[in-house]
């Protein structure tokens, strides 16, 4: 008799399109990343339900699910929360919430004691930044509030930058790579991390819980 399978389902909608992990142990098995047409509740069930049937796994089997609660888009929040709530409610496990931030920022490989600027697309000519500051490695709380800017402010906000880690969404920097080029300054270091944000979520997630239980 084959061990009954432990599945963690990772959903981001906050970020257009959206995306979607199915984690089994300590590997991702498969992947899903939408675009702006694909982020509908019916759709994103759908593509949740095709996922699951070409990896051959039963709902039953979801022991965990993931999903980003900010910040983004409200309706795509409204759909990631609805869809991992409804479902963990359904299928009796946990629904674990986690800011896109937080997630992102730990993520990626930082310098110790340094300023970071990260940079999360809400739509084509929306983003949200946050600038927050690391000790020992560690992100503390943010030392500005979240800005919501366009990309002509954005551009501007990039040109007052100096000595700090820009962070940003890989489809962001290549959308508006032109634009952004000439404004980052070669005393900052850039971090493109990828379109996968519900792989980002989740690996964020299970290594957490997995030092938590050490």
């Amino acid at each position: 008799m084959e061990p009954e399978r432990k599945i963690i389902l990772s959903i981001e909608t906050a970020i257009e399109g959206g995306s979607i992990s199915i984690i089994e142990g300590k590997d991702e098995i498969d992947f899903w990343i939408g675009n702006k047409e694909s982020l509908k509740a019916e759709v994103f069930l759908l593509e949740i339900s095709k996922i699951l049937d070409k990896n051959k796994i039963e709902k039953k089997n979801i022991k965990s699910i993931i999903v980003s609660n900010g910040p983004g888009s409200s309706t795509g929040l409204k759909i990631g929360l609805a869809t991992a709530r409804g479902l963990g409610t359904a299928l009796n496990c946990e629904v674990i919430e986690v800011s896109l931030f937080e997630a992102v920022l730990k993520f990626v490989n930082m310098d110790e004691n340094c300023k970071a600027f990260v940079i999360l697309p809400v739509s084509k000519n929306l983003f949200f930044l946050k600038k927050v500051k690391f000790v020992n490695l560690n992100p503390l709380k943010e030392f500005e509030k979240t800005l919501a800017l366009t990309i002509e402010k954005l551009i501007e906000e990039l040109k007052l930058l100096s000595n700090i880690q820009i962070i940003i969404h890989r489809k962001t920097f290549e959308s508006y790579n032109n634009l952004m080029s000439g404004s980052i300054k070669k005393s900052n270091n850039l971090i493109v991390f990828e379109d996968n944000m519900a792989f980002i979520l989740a690996k964020n997630t299970t290594h957490n819980n997995a030092s938590d239980k050490k």
